[in-house]
């Protein structure tokens, strides 16, 4: 429940810095049937925005999408952290950290994406998404009970570069994608941004992870002081629930009505 979330932050250690991170799609942007259209609406980029200046939050943006993809969507100060590739990639203040083995696993990626292009022959609505590093099956414009269908047959063709050891299956909502098999998720993004805003401020991070896709659940597991708040009604090892995207906007307008956001004594 919303109160809930908003009675946890109002309650959390007065020594702790607040750190809000959140998903993009399906938690700030709502689904689309085109993976490329989702973008913040004009209201969400202003809450988000003053919400990043207030001297006692520290704001970030984790996300599957690549990088450049996500900045561009967000359009969201520097002094944001943005975490794109499921945490291979972070960028903060202009600073750009990318997993060290990363280029070197998308040259091992090269032909998967073309081969996953056979799928829509039989399933022309599939929305294959190359990423250079990783490629990701959206299913967004189908039936929900033809997904099983279209990912077994994706895996199929992916068999070769998943016998290889080149590439790794993660599933999302409506996706399944095949990334770089290196080790890097949203837990290891939060854990490092956590890290990274304590050392800033030398003191602990207090954690708000808002996401409401499967591969959020590696954030919600990272985090070691503060909650995660599941957008959605699944099973999860989330902390809270809210029902959707509606309760997302409600939270980013109380928590910037509250300026300098208050801590219980």
């Amino acid at each position: 429940m919303l109160a809930d979330v908003q009675a946890e932050v109002l309650g959390r250690p007065a020594d702790t810095a607040l750190t809000l991170l959140l998903d993009f799609d399906g938690t700030l942007a709502e689904f689309h049937p085109d993976p490329e259209a989702p973008e913040l609406t004009p209201e969400r980029w202003e809450l988000l925005s003053q919400i990043s200046r207030e001297p006692g939050v520290s704001l970030g943006i984790v996300s599957g999408r690549r990088l450049d993809d996500l900045r561009s969507r967000t359009r969201l100060p520097n002094h944001v952290y943005h975490a794109g590739l499921h945490g291979l990639e972070i960028e903060i203040d202009g600073h750009r950290i990318t997993h060290p083995d990363l280029a070197a696993a998308e040259a091992r990626v090269e032909g998967l994406a073309v081969c996953l292009k056979r799928l829509l022959d039989e399933f022309p609505e599939v929305h294959i998404e190359d990423k250079g590093a990783s490629v990701a099956v959206h299913t967004r414009r189908l039936p929900k009970d033809m997904y099983d269908r279209i990912f077994t047959r994706a895996d199929i063709l992916a068999v070769p570069w998943i016998a290889e050891g080149h590439v790794r299956r993660l599933e999302g909502n409506a996706v399944v994608e095949y990334l770089p098999n290196i080790h890097g998720h949203k837990g290891d993004a939060t854990r490092w941004i956590t890290g990274s805003i304590e050392q800033k401020f030398a003191r602990r991070a207090w954690v708000a992870y808002i996401g409401d896709d499967i591969t959020d659940e590696d954030a919600f597991r990272a985090i070691e002081c503060g909650i995660g708040v599941l957008v959605g009604l699944r099973p999860t090892a989330a902390t809270y629930k809210l029902d959707g995207i509606v309760d997302v906007d409600r939270f980013l307008r109380w928590l910037a009505a509250q300026g300098n956001v208050r801590t219980a004594t």
